[in-house]
């Protein structure tokens, strides 16, 4: 079964066929030139993430400790070192 084109595909062939009707060329393969870059590093991304996919994966099954960054929550974290000075500074009803 073949592959349904993809919309790159349909727009890489558009600018093929507009660059043998043009007279002057060099527009035109600028286009397809940026064209064929971006499906090319998009490729590699895709491969690049499939490897790192299956690698965790493989991380999982063997029961290896997988590091995984926790989310840093906005309001928790280090609190002032002297806290009762800290809160003997506030005017009294911004105390809690």
């Amino acid at each position: 079964m073949a592959k349904k084109p993809e919309p790159v595909d349909n727009l890489l062939d558009a600018l093929v066929w507009m660059r043998r009707k043009a007279k002057k060329h060099e527009a035109v393969d600028n286009l397809i030139d940026a064209l064929v870059k971006m499906r090319r590093r998009a490729k590699k991304m895709r491969r690049k993430a499939k490897k790192k996919a299956v690698k965790l994966q493989k991380a999982v099954k063997l029961h290896k400790a997988v590091k995984v960054h926790k989310p840093v929550k906005l309001h928790e974290g280090k609190k002032t070192v002297n806290r009762k000075r800290t809160m003997a500074k506030r005017p009294t009803d911004k105390r809690r």
